[in-house]
């Protein structure tokens, strides 16, 4: 498995290659952050860790720039740690956000998780479709369509409607989502959560998916309801 490591700082980003490589995964380091979607289409990499705050292009400009052409995992690291910057992180494209320092252990399990989540086959189910009227998700080929129009996903959303849409009608906690579709242990950050669904709901939104909506279950968390009316 492939990462590349976006940093200014040349010695965080060597370090975190190191780690990285200590942990058996090949590794390109950026430290131009300029340089960095030549070396992103040459390398091909299964996920990209990007610093935020760099002088020449920062790393939000790089994730909008890489979500144009990639849905590839992307793990935000930044001295930035205010809630307020990890939401605009995952908002505009990233799948994770690590503030700095940060612990060399958390931070190849995070990208461990990252990785299965985009490689483990889906968990089994009677049908390989989910119909939802013209609505439909495919778990085969990891689409979700609209009639003819195909609802552009990361793994990490398609796999967050994939869990809630199997289910109809169950509210799934927001410790339930981040065991299910993170991996990761109950009582982490249930922000991460909340933002993929606001970004979810927003693709459905617009390609005007009205057979199925997302609601929240106010101190509970999140479930997906058919609009059995669209649906027919």
């Amino acid at each position: 498995m492939r990462v590349m490591v976006v940093d200014d700082d040349a010695d965080i980003a060597n370090l975190i290659g190191e780690v990285l490589r200590d942990e058996g995964f090949a590794t390109r380091v950026v430290s131009d952050s300029r340089q960095a979607l030549d070396a992103f289409r040459e390398f091909g990499p299964d996920l990209v860790t990007l610093d935020v705050m760099m002088p020449s292009v920062d790393g939000i400009s790089l994730c909008l720039q890489l979500r144009k052409d990639s849905e590839v995992p992307i793990l935000f690291l930044s001295a930035k740690k205010d809630p307020p910057d990890r939401v605009v992180g995952l908002r505009i494209g990233a799948d994770d956000y690590m503030g700095k320092p940060f612990d060399n252990d958390e931070l190849v399990a995070r990208v461990e998780a990252l990785l299965r989540r985009t490689r483990q086959p889906l968990a089994p189910v009677p049908s390989t479709q989910l119909w939802f009227g013209r609505f439909v998700i495919d778990l085969a080929s990891v689409q979700a369509v609209a009639g003819d129009t195909q609802v552009p996903l990361t793994p990490t959303e398609f796999k967050l409607l994939r869990t809630l849409a199997a289910e109809p009608g169950r509210v799934f906690s927001r410790d339930d989502l981040l065991a299910g579709v993170w991996g990761y242990e109950p009582g982490s950050d249930t922000r991460l959560v909340d933002v993929h669904v606001g970004r979810l709901r927003k693709k459905l939104q617009d390609v005007g998916v009205d057979e199925v909506q997302i609601e929240t279950s106010r101190g509970f968390g999140y479930r997906l309801i058919a609009n059995t009316t669209a649906a027919a």
